[in-house]
């Protein structure tokens, strides 16, 4: 909107210089003058509406109404004449406040003519309690009640602003405080929190004030009934004689903050009363100079809590103090309510000045207002001129917003303030209109239409092709433009349109469509034709227009009977595809604009019509008439534009519809009534063959394939299966939770949750009813057998995909229960629990019974989904209820009831018949868990995990399906498997201790041992009746088994228990040491040994030969020769004593004497091991002293000469030899070969 600046600078010229000057001092005047008038209004609506309140709002209010402080005032101005209101609120303005009987109305009516006012019809207000106004002279005093002072609501302090902010927004009132003079004298100490309370109340009032005033608001306190005070009339009246004032006036805070001795400057007066006065009477007066300090004293206490420092509002200022007194002749000495303007300031102020100030302003307003409007339109007029001459001389190639500017209706309508203004040269404006019409018919429309006559003289009669609408006074068409003929039609509609003729207001209606037709801007034909008045000077060469019948529209007929008979043949289909309906509805498409070419075409020959009645006579369009044809019946157009209208659309697919969607949307479907037509049938005659079409077949042949398509694009989209399909979301139904009060961490473990979606509840509320309905519904659907099977095939599979996602989660659900006991007590408790009628197993099973028992009935998807419920029949089974009992499951908790009562018993006492069971002295040192463990290790028969076994077998329970009850049990036996493992640990500690660490000392054992080991002790530790294998057998032999001749580890269930390290290599090596001393029946077997001379050594000189070698142990006796040396047996009977020794026989040259050197060892049990100690080298060979770190016992021994010696073992010893030659004597080795390491059966693990 440009309409400022343009009058700007249309009006800012030399010129206009003065009329500038007035405009802005007018504009400002006008501004102001308006802010004043709304303000006014406003103010005066805001009244009438809070007045115009129903009477039921302001009985249900609670407090004072806002408005009811304000409607006193008003009440009060309207009993003042008019001519004096102005004058009256020029008046000073005085609020008193004050409590009820401190003499407020007493001291106005002494100190305030308003009652003599009030006799010269000026009256005052005092007939409302709330608030009584008092008109004096020069003043105006508003008397606040002590009803409305005590009030500290909110609707109080609104009733108050709502009065006080008109009168004192601008004009500052003084307040009056009056208080009675005999209440100061009082000693009570109550009366100063009373005094507080009074000051705090005012203080408030006060501060409404000062927020209205913005600035602090001047306080005089007023004392009043102070001729009930001793000696203050008698002061007074002397004051008064004496002609000197009593004014108590305070400059400054200091002089308010004690006021106690502010009648100490009139002490100085006493002598002259002391003159002037009777005695009794300046007694009296000396009594009240003195007593007055006290009387102040409280007075002070009041104005410092008025006065009191608040940072949220503005401190009051204390300006003067009066004494005042009800007796007439001691009325003014000073006035309390003396105004600070005089008489004659208030006759100077004039009342009317701001009318007469308005007034004026009006009227310069106005007149600026007109003196605008007129050098505005002179301006406008003078611009218009030059721009049509400039544009008449230099002829713009484009018509655009500038130019339509131009135009004063143009202008006046895109500036809505212009409307206001008025035209002061109406004339002008209607000739500047005038050229402009011409100067666009002489060089827009007239040159278009010189070059369309030519086109169309030249060019053949071709179709343009374009789509256009047009819009008359009744219909609408949308058609194809057929050639240039008809272009030059509307473009002589255009030229001859008026605003005021039947042209003109088609073009109107249709200027979107003349702008395409023509190709001219849109807005210079809507300027023409809204501003052209007459065309009837405009010339046309009527040779140039020469006009001829319009080409037939009417296709060939043959392609519409295809049309028509390809309809009749899809009314016989029992299923129209999505491609098929777009390819008819194309051709529709391409029929429907055939028919509307012609529609169009009548258009032009109405626009011709009206045409005859403007172009002269010269033009001929009588040949532009109307034809008739075929396509024209209504009942083709009728049934075009219903198979137009036709479509499959059909619900979207999305992510969430499942089956619930899916039926819903099926019964829509199937319950869809089309759009009814006014035809029941579209009957018409073409080309001599008749059609009729249904629209209801139709419409039934496009839902039945709106159905199809539905299920088919339903399908597909869940083309991947997931069984969740029954279900439109995943939050409807609450999981299921395992162990939901300790969250799956306390004895009882796992945390399964099963999805709500797969529980009885869901199957009923949703599975169930779809699975009931769905089918029906699809088999009631008019659609073809193979669709209806193709869709139940996909709910078969869904089903089936639901069932064993449902039977996964119970299985799930059943294999992650289980139980952790850590300590004994805490299998007690868990034993305990399960036996409960509420045990935490019994509502999981309780849980997959209620959830997998559905009854199919004779739904065959429902029956296809209990298949995979066949494996939980065996819950089903324990689970079976017999008049409120399980009496399956009541045998398992008979089994754990037996347990707990086991593993809680005291150990049994020893006394009991240990031939009634295995193992009964190793049972009596196990604590009752230790003995449920041990009969599990032991698999016997009784032990409660072959019971358990036997009671699942008998209630066929699957394999896979029984860890769950066998989990209290497995508890037990590894508790128990500990407390094995610790006793077997003590047991064979004893039994190391007692038999065979003693050996460890003992020679042969130890070879460096001096003591031998005693047969006896031998015998106890490896004999098979000794104490060792006996207390083995008793003890131990349940957790070893023989393997041939060595001992391993018996394994268990998850193989334990643990055995000590050294068991098994201590046990092999005793049973080894036993095989070698007894025999089968225990008696003793001798040590023997296989021994083999070596060669003698060669003789020396002189010296005599050795011819025999020999090594004896006891009775037996094994000869060594200087011949090939054979393996020679050598026994020793270790169970008695026996010598041993090893020698040499000589013989001299003659052999007429042999002497015999020997080496021989005491007699003892060991005397064969005593003797291969006095080996030489004896300590490389004393292998017992070595420990077998690790090695099997019997496989450590090393030859003589350190080196390895295959399996036998070479001794020598060192004799010395005779000496006959008396050179000294020698030594030589006596040296045998023994199989195998004789030490080896000796070395125990340590």
């Amino acid at each position: 909107m440009n309409l400022f600046p343009k009058m700007i600078r249309q009006f800012l010229t030399v010129d206009n210089l003065p009329y500038i000057i007035a405009a802005v001092v007018v504009l400002g005047i006008l501004v102001l003058v308006a802010l004043l008038v709304y303000y006014f209004i406003r103010k005066r609506k805001n009244a009438d509406g809070k007045q115009a309140k129903p009477v039921e709002k302001k009985v249900k209010q609670k407090g004072m109404p806002a408005s009811s402080l304000a409607k006193i005032w008003k009440e009060f101005l309207k009993e003042i004449p008019f001519t004096v209101r102005p004058n009256i609120v020029a008046y000073e303005h005085f609020i008193v406040f004050g409590e009820a009987g401190s003499g407020k109305s007493a001291l106005i009516d002494n100190y305030t003519d308003w009652q003599g006012h009030a006799r010269q019809f000026y009256p005052s207000y005092t007939t409302n309690p709330l608030l009584q106004i008092y008109l004096g002279s020069k003043v105006l005093v508003q008397e606040i009640p002590a009803a409305l002072l005590e009030d500290t609501s909110e609707y109080a302090r609104r009733a108050l602003l709502k009065l006080w902010k008109p009168l004192f927004r601008r004009k500052h009132p003084t307040v009056v405080i009056v208080l009675n003079g005999m209440d100061l004298q009082t000693d009570e100490p109550e009366y100063l929190e009373y005094l507080k309370q009074k000051a705090q109340v005012i203080r408030g009032k006060i501060n409404l004030l000062g927020q209205i005033c913005k600035k602090p608001i001047k306080v005089r306190i007023a004392l009043t009934h102070m001729d009930q005070v001793e000696g203050y009339l008698e002061f007074s009246r002397f004051l008064a004689q004496s002609n000197i004032p009593l004014k108590l006036d305070f400059h400054s805070g200091t002089d308010v903050a004690d006021i106690s001795g502010c009648l100490e400057p009139y002490e100085e007066h006493l002598s002259r009363a002391l003159q002037t006065l009777p005695a009794d009477k300046y007694l009296r007066a000396v009594t009240f100079m003195r007593q007055a300090p006290k009387l102040f004293q409280d007075l002070s206490v009041f104005v410092k809590f008025l006065q009191n420092p608040d940072p949220l509002s503005l401190e009051p200022e204390v300006a003067n103090f009066y004494l005042t007194s009800q007796t007439e002749e001691a009325t003014p000495i000073l006035n309390p309510f003396a105004p600070s303007l005089t008489a004659q300031e208030i006759k100077k102020i004039d009342p009317h000045f701001k009318h007469r100030v308005a007034a004026a302003a009006i009227g310069i307003a106005g007149l600026a207002f007109l003196c605008t409007a007129y050098f505005h339109g002179r301006a406008l007029i003078a611009e218009r001129n030059r721009e049509l001459a400039k544009m008449e001389a230099s002829h713009p190639f484009r018509y655009d917003q500038k130019l339509h500017e131009l135009l004063p209706s143009v202008y006046r309508q895109e500036h809505p303030l212009m409307k206001i203004l008025p035209d002061f040269f109406p004339e002008i404006n209607r000739e500047i209109t005038r050229r402009f019409m011409e100067y666009v018919r002489k060089f827009y429309l007239l040159p278009e239409l010189d070059r369309l006559s030519a086109e169309m003289m030249t060019k053949p009669h071709v179709a343009f092709g374009q789509l256009v609408t047009i819009s008359s006074l009744d219909q609408q068409y949308r058609g194809k433009i057929e050639d240039t003929q008809d272009r030059v039609i509307y473009l002589l509609a255009l030229i001859y349109a008026t605003k005021n003729n039947e042209l003109g207001r088609l073009i109107q209606q249709n200027l979107a469509s003349w702008s395409q037709i023509l190709n001219l801007p849109k807005i210079m034909i809507e300027d023409y034709a809204n501003n052209n008045e007459s065309s009837s000077d405009v010339y046309l060469d009527s040779r140039k227009l020469s006009f001829h019948q319009a080409k037939g529209t009417l296709d060939d007929p043959q392609s519409w009977m295809v049309y028509f008979t390809e309809i009749s043949r899809l009314y016989q289909q029992p299923f129209l595809s999505g491609p098929d309906l777009e390819k008819l509805q194309r051709d529709t498409d391409s029929f429907i604009g055939v028919i509307q070419q012609m529609e169009f075409y009548d258009l032009t020959v109405k626009i011709a019509r009206l045409l005859t009645k403007e172009v002269p006579s010269g033009i001929n369009l009588e040949m532009i008439v109307a034809k008739e044809s075929e396509i024209r019946q209504e009942p083709v157009k009728g049934f075009l534009k219903f198979i137009k209208n036709s479509s499959v659309n059909y619900p979207q697919v999305t992510d969430g519809l499942g089956f619930t969607g899916l039926l819903e949307n099926l019964k829509v479907m199937l319950d869809y009534k089309s759009t009814p037509v006014e035809q029941s049938q579209f009957h018409f005659l073409f080309n001599g063959k008749e059609f009729n079409f249904s629209p209801q077949q139709w419409d039934d042949l496009l839902n039945r394939s709106r159905i199809a398509l539905f299920l088919r694009d339903f399908v597909n989209h869940y083309k991947h299966l997931d069984g969740m399909l029954f279900f439109p979301s995943d939050k409807e139904f609450n999981d299921l939770v395992m162990n939901s009060s300790n969250d799956g961490q306390f004895m009882f473990l796992g945390h399964a949750r099963i999805d709500g979606r797969f529980t009885k509840e869901a199957i009923e509320k949703r599975v169930r009813p779809i699975l009931t309905t769905l089918p029906t519904v699809i088999n009631s659907l008019p659609i073809a057998p193979q669709d209806k099977a193709y869709f139940s095939n996909f709910l078969f599979k869904e089903v089936d995909i639901y069932g064993r996602r449902y039977a996964q989660a119970y299985r799930k659900y059943y294999m992650e229960f289980d139980i952790k006991a850590g300590s004994p007590g805490a299998l007690r408790f868990v034993l305990s629990q399960m036996v409960l009628p509420s045990s935490p197993l019994r509502e999981v099973l309780a849980t997959i019974k209620d959830n997998t028992n559905i009854d199919p009935g004779n739904n065959e998807y429902l029956q296809a989904f209990v298949l995979n419920m066949a494996e939980f029949d065996f819950i089903k089974h324990l689970m079976g209820d017999q008049k409120g009992a399980f009496p399956e499951i009541d045998k398992y908790k008979a089994l754990l009831e037996q347990m707990l009562a086991d593993i809680q018993e005291q150990q049994e006492p020893v006394a009991k018949k240990e031939k009634e069971e295995s193992y009964p002295q190793f049972k009596n040192r196990l604590t009752p868990l230790a003995r449920i463990s041990f009969a599990i290790f032991n698999n016997e028969k009784d032990s409660y995990l072959n019971l358990v076994r036997q009671w699942l077998d008998s209630v066929a329970v699957p394999r896979r399906w029984q860890d769950i009850f066998l989990a209290p049990v497995w508890q037990a036996y590894f508790l128990g498997a500990a407390e094995v493992e610790t006793e077997v640990g003590k047991i064979w500690t004893e039994l190391w201790q007692a038999d065979i660490q003693p050996l460890y000392t003992k020679f042969p054992f130890t070879a460096s041992s001096g003591e031998d080991v005693s047969v006896d002790a031998l015998r106890n530790a490896t004999n098979p009746t000794g104490h060792f294998w006996q207390t083995y057998q008793a003890m131990l032999s349940p957790f070893c088994t023989q393997d041939g001749r060595r001992w391993k580890k018996r394994n268990g269930p998850f193989n334990v228990p643990k055995l000590p390290n050294n068991l098994l290599p201590t046990l092999n090596a005793v049973t080894q040491l036993s095989s070698v001393l007894w025999d089968k029946e225990g008696k003793e077997r001798p040590l023997e040994f296989m021994v083999r001379p070596k060669p003698l050594p060669a003789a020396l000189p002189n010296e005599p030969m050795a011819s025999l070698s020999y090594i004896q142990a006891g009775d037996c006796i094994v000869f060594g020769f200087n011949q090939k040396p054979s393996w020679k047996k050598l026994k020793a009977d270790w169970h008695n004593q026996y010598w041993a020794a090893v020698g040499v026989e000589f013989a001299t040259k003659d052999k007429s004497v042999k002497i015999k050197r020997t080496i021989e060892v005491p007699a003892s049990n060991w005397g064969f091991y005593h003797l291969l100690q006095k080996a030489e080298g004896a300590g490389a060979v004393d292998r017992p002293d070595c420990s077998d770190k690790g090695k099997s016992a019997g496989r450590c021994y090393t030859a003589v000469n350190g080196k390895k010696a295959g399996d036998f073992k070479t001794v020598r010893w060192a004799i010395t030899a005779p000496a006959t030659s008396g050179k000294g004597s020698s030594s030589i080795d006596v040296i045998f070969d023994i199989q195998n390491d004789p030490w080896a059966v000796f070395k125990l693990p340590r």
